[in-house]
């Protein structure tokens, strides 16, 4: 595999040229110093200046450029229905982290496994990812557990690949890895921008990439939490002390990068009026809720339940994989200090 190299100088004049035929979204930081990706119009010279390639923690993760908080499905007016879907545009996530690419990827398959969703898929399927690496992964990062970080490793086939394009920071440039033929292509028309990567290079990242692998600090054994959610072998007081514990307020669904819980809601005024969908939450009581006022969930621990099994059981069983990418944004934005690490350490130990 073809390596090149990216100078960080270079970055600003390649984004420029590249927003005016894709819709390019990149980490900016905001004026209260958040980091969120953002698109980035080619007349915008302000936020050229604020692209932040090197951020360490992302709150919301890139999954709301093709997945939003809140859209409109359609409108209708009397009997009349309205569609609202957009056009298929390509677009660039240019930033973005492995344990987040693989969330995407985990999405795109989620949304045409049995019915394939227009509205989502047709912001998602014409996406290019080109992905940083994390050369310092956060302490509470266990993304070498679940095979998403902190670089993910090229398969050999272009058709299927967790990457379009892969940086490794060194320094004054990036290393650039090719995982695509969409990535083969676009080095191509930007070739200027690049320059051909020396055996010295390819040497120096994948000692990057070692030493950052070996700092992460929580390691655990995914197939075997697996396997004991699989065969319902986790002890009913793990979920009841998860119960005494959350606040359930959904913080830590909303950060997820798996996450697809969705509601739909109509707004109508007279004759006129909108279908939305907008973000959900299993944990929340009223999820599960039937028209009857029945819910078949409405203790804690069940509703606690549903969400550990559904990552570590069900995605397994319907997908073959784990729903769980190991950002650790879960435990970050947890008030009470709960995160799915810790619960696969509980189960593990018990």
């Amino acid at each position: 595999m073809k390596s090149h190299l990216l100078r960080k100088d270079m970055i600003k004049e390649l984004c420029l040229s590249v927003s005016a035929k894709w819709e390019l979204y990149l980490p900016i930081e905001d004026l209260a110093g958040e980091i969120q990706f953002t698109r980035l119009n080619k007349r915008d010279k302000i936020l050229i200046d604020r692209i932040r390639l090197d951020y360490k923690y992302l709150t919301i993760p890139p999954k709301v450029i093709v997945f939003p908080q809140l859209e409109s499905l359609f409108e209708f007016r009397g009997t009349k229905i309205i569609e609202t879907l957009k056009p298929r545009h390509k677009k660039i996530l240019f930033g973005i982290h492995p344990c987040d690419a693989k969330g995407i990827l985990f999405m795109n398959n989620f949304f045409k496994r049995d019915f394939k969703d227009i509205y989502y898929l047709n912001r998602a399927l014409d996406t290019l990812l080109i992905v940083v690496g994390c050369n310092n992964p956060l302490d509470t990062c266990f993304c070498s557990s679940v095979k998403t970080g902190p670089f993910l490793t090229y398969s050999g086939d272009k058709e299927a690949a967790d990457f379009d394009l892969q940086l490794t920071d060194l320094g004054k440039q990036y290393l650039v890895e090719i995982g695509s033929k969409r990535g083969e292509e676009f080095i191509s028309i930007y070739a200027k921008f690049f320059t051909k990567a020396s055996r010295g290079d390819v040497i120096l990242a994948r000692a990057i990439k070692h030493n950052a692998e070996k700092s992460i600090n929580i390691n655990i054994d995914i197939k075997e939490v697996i396997k004991r959610f699989c065969e319902d072998d986790i002890p009913q007081h793990i979920y009841d002390r998860i119960a005494q514990r959350c606040i359930y307020c959904g913080g830590c669904l909303y950060v997820c990068p798996t996450c697809s819980c969705f509601n739909i809601f109509d707004e109508k005024i007279d004759k006129y009026g909108k279908r939305y969908r907008n973000w959900d939450a299993c944990v929340f009581e009223g999820y599960t809720r039937q028209a009857s006022g029945y819910n078949p969930r409405k203790e804690k621990g069940i509703r606690a339940a549903r969400r550990y099994e559904h990552k570590l059981k069900y995605d397994y069983l319907t997908m073959g994989k784990s729903g769980c990418v190991g950002c650790g944004r879960c435990l970050v934005s947890c008030p009470v200090n709960i995160g799915m690490s810790q619960v696969i350490q509980e189960v593990l130990s018990a």
